[in-house]
Formats: structure tokens, sequence, C-alpha cells
């Protein structure tokens, strides 16, 4: 148009697609969390790191992520190789932590994962290898409260405090309050259990996760009526002896 200035975008780069060579550039990571529910008490599973920073020391199961490799993808392949979970998971993705210093190595961003993983199968991959381990994960806070970062405490078999490195406490802190904002509204709890169960089973993983005992009613109807999470299916366990044998329960989604 007659009159008009011509004004020039400067996008920053003189060469290359958008210019992301003049950009610093962060080492990207993903850190996958496992949880997981044993006689009433709430788990997750380390590693012992084999290299350089921390080499011997105890940590999740990191990895950095590869040219062109999605994510969850990464997650997946850090669950696989590093605690030997070759099994059908679907890690939900939580957050990314950023913080200036959180690696010795320079300047790595990581994205947190969370895989809620039925004991058994953690037992067996703590079977395959000795730098594989389960500890007992306990939460220091107000019992019973939903707070965006829960301080947790992990212990080994001998009930010693054990002290992940970088940054995963604050991590796994972050999961347990996560999964447990989501446990009325959402099948993390079922995650952890077989396909069909007891209300009795159920409960007791609820009060695993949530680090605190639900009265029976009250928990029943919410499971059953106000969430409509489980629905009976006119089974009955079986295998016990000497009591009166309770109703199998499946997710409403098995029924339908």
């Amino acid at each position: 148009m007659v009159g008009e200035a011509l004004v020039e975008v400067d996008t920053g780069s003189t060469s290359g697609v958008g210019g992301l060579e003049q950009y610093p550039r962060p080492s990207l990571a993903v850190d996958p969390a496992v949880l997981s529910v044993s006689d009433g008490q709430l788990w997750t599973v380390l590693w012992r790191r084999q290299h350089a920073p921390f080499i011997g020391e105890w940590a999740l199961p990191g990895v950095f992520v590869a040219e062109q490799e999605e994510l969850e993808a990464a997650a997946l392949r850090g669950l696989r190789t590093k605690l030997g979970l070759d099994i059908n998971l679907k890690p939900e993705q939580l957050f990314a932590w950023t913080k200036p210093g959180r690696d010795p190595r320079g300047w790595v961003a990581t994205v947190a994962y969370y895989a809620l993983v039925p004991f058994e199968h953690v037992m067996e991959a703590c079977s395959r290898d000795v730098d594989v381990v389960a500890f007992a994960l306990e939460t220091t806070g107000p019992q019973g409260a939903l707070v965006k970062d829960e301080r947790i405490t992990l212990k080994d078999s001998r009930g010693h405090v054990v002290a992940p490195v970088f940054d995963h406490s604050l991590i796994l802190g972050r999961v347990v309050a996560r999964v447990r904002s989501l446990i009325w509204h959402s099948d993390v709890a079922l995650q952890l259990l077989p396909e069909y169960f007891t209300l009795r089973e159920l409960q007791g993983t609820y009060e695993s996760i949530l680090g605190r005992n639900i009265n029976k009613d009250s928990f029943r109807r919410r499971v059953t009526k106000t969430y409509s999470l489980v629905a009976p299916t006119g089974r009955l366990e079986e295998g016990r002896v000497g009591h009166r044998k309770a109703e199998l329960y499946a997710r409403n989604d098995k029924l339908m």
C-alpha cells in the first residue's frame, strides 16, 4: 500500500530453521516413579546407580530422552532397562522439574511420570536384580490432608531410612500427593488390583494410598454409589476357608 511503512520483523535468526541453534538447550530427562501397595503399606522402587554422579546411591529409574524419542517411550524405557518392568504399563505424565542446579552434571530438565504397578510385578523385578529394591514409603504430613507436595520418608527392609539422590524425594512427594488427589475420581487404586476383587481388598488399597483408615460403610457407599467406580459381579471369592465368602467386584467398565 502506497505510503505505508514496511516493517521488518526480527526473528533473531540469520540461519537455520527458526534459528534454534542460537538458543541454549538443556539436556532433557524423564524420571518415572513407581507406586505399589502391599500389606497396608505404600511402596516405591529405586535402582542403585551404576555410574557417576552418586554411584552406588539410590535413585528413580530416570533416563535421558533420545533424539526423536517421545517422552512416554523414554519413561517406559527407564522402567524396563533399570527396573526390569517389561509389562503393559501406562505411565502418567505429572510435571516438569527445572530448578537450576538440580543435577551436578549441568543444566538438566526432567519430566516426572508415575506408574501404578501391582506388587507381584514389583517383587519379580526385585528378585531378578539386587540393584532394584522396593522401599516402604511413608508420608510425614497431617494424616488425611491433601497437599501439593507430600513430605516422604523411605525405609528399607530393616527399617533404615534411605534418601534418594538428586531431587527424587521431592518428585516422589509430588507423585503421592497427585495420586491421593485423584483416588475418588479415577481408577488409580483399581490399577493395583486384579481384574476381580472384594470390597475388603479395595478398601485396604485405598487406605494404603491415603495413609489413614476409612469408615467401612462410608467407603462402600462412595465406591459403589456416589462415584460408581465398581460394581458387583455376582461371583464369590474362592479359597477363603473358615469365613463367609465375599462377593467379587470389578471396575464398572468391565461390566459394560
